[in-house]
């Protein structure tokens, strides 16, 4: 199942644009549904700045979950924004909205994000964190606009199954009827923020294996036109480092790099403050090198 083209960049002209682009945006979260976390947000300054960045959440998360980083890159100067994706941010947290929801739309979100950064930086620089960091790759192969996309746990295939088991996983998921799974059905569930759904669709999760097995096979014969930076926790449960790795080999005469951070505890979201066992001290620093080194 080939990931689609979507509409092509149309980059905002100016701050001006920029701005209105983003409210005709999070008119999409005025459905009463969606709670006061899962709204797309804004952090700006009164005028173009030299570095714009789009902050991608994860698969059931919500834009909550990159607010903390958000506000420290706006203090630190930069304009930053933090798209909804479709599907997410419901206040009932059961999430049924995402049931049916496909790549493509979660993509057509950030390249319209992307295409508003451009009205509010110099320069855009993109990050995300697990399905959120292999959308980020995926824009570098096709946006000759981005300075830097930086993938943070990147979700190319889980746990450490080899390629082709994730291949088989796919078409498996993609063909079986529809259900919820818990994401730690045997645990506490103190790793779910409260502002993430605690379940996923199991063809919601076979989506995003669908967009990190086709990065991992395009990594094969085509080049980032940016740079790519994948940070990877040494310990990850979720995810096959080795496959981000092997990107970033192919991709070393282009820029990009994986770093694997070490002292970390064994959880996949490294980035959530609201993770009980989360080291944003560790991690935060690395990601803010990653982009203001654009």
């Amino acid at each position: 199942m080939p990931i689609l083209d979507i509409t092509p960049a149309r980059p905002a002209r100016d701050f001006v644009e920029a701005e209105e682009r983003f409210a005709a945006l999070s008119k999409l979260d005025e459905d009463p549904l969606i709670a006061w976390w899962g709204r797309s947000r804004a952090f700006l300054h009164e005028r173009r700045t030299p570095l714009a960045i789009v902050l991608i959440h994860g698969f059931t998360s919500s834009p909550q979950q990159f607010v903390p980083l958000a506000e420290t890159l706006e203090g630190r100067g930069h304009n930053v924004i933090v798209p909804r994706l479709p599907g997410h941010g419901d206040a009932d947290r059961v999430g049924r909205r995402l049931i049916g929801t496909r790549v493509e739309a979660w993509l057509a979100t950030v390249e319209e994000s992307l295409d508003i950064a451009s009205g509010l930086g110099e320069r855009v620089a993109v990050a995300g964190i697990s399905a959120g960091g292999v959308m980020a790759a995926w824009f570098a192969l096709s946006r000759r606009d981005l300075a830097h996309a930086v993938g943070i746990s990147p979700m190319f295939g889980i746990l450490r199954l080899p390629p082709f088991a994730d291949e088989v996983i796919l078409a498996v998921l993609s063909h079986l009827p529809d259900f919820q799974v818990r994401w730690d059905p045997l645990g506490d569930q103190k790793q779910i923020a409260k502002h993430a759904y605690p379940c996923f669709p199991t063809r919601g999760l076979a989506q995003c294996l669908r967009l990190g097995l086709d990065v991992y096979t395009r990594s094969r014969h085509e080049a980032p036109r940016s740079r790519v930076t994948l940070i990877l926790n040494e310990r990850d449960p979720a995810v096959n480092n080795a496959m981000a790795i092997e990107i970033a080999r192919r991709w070393d005469a282009h820029g990009a790099n994986a770093i694997t951070l070490r002292g970390l505890p064994g959880i996949h979201d490294i980035a959530d403050p609201a993770n009980p066992y989360q080291r944003t001290d560790l991690v935060y620093p690395a990601l803010i090198e990653a982009l203001e080194g654009t």
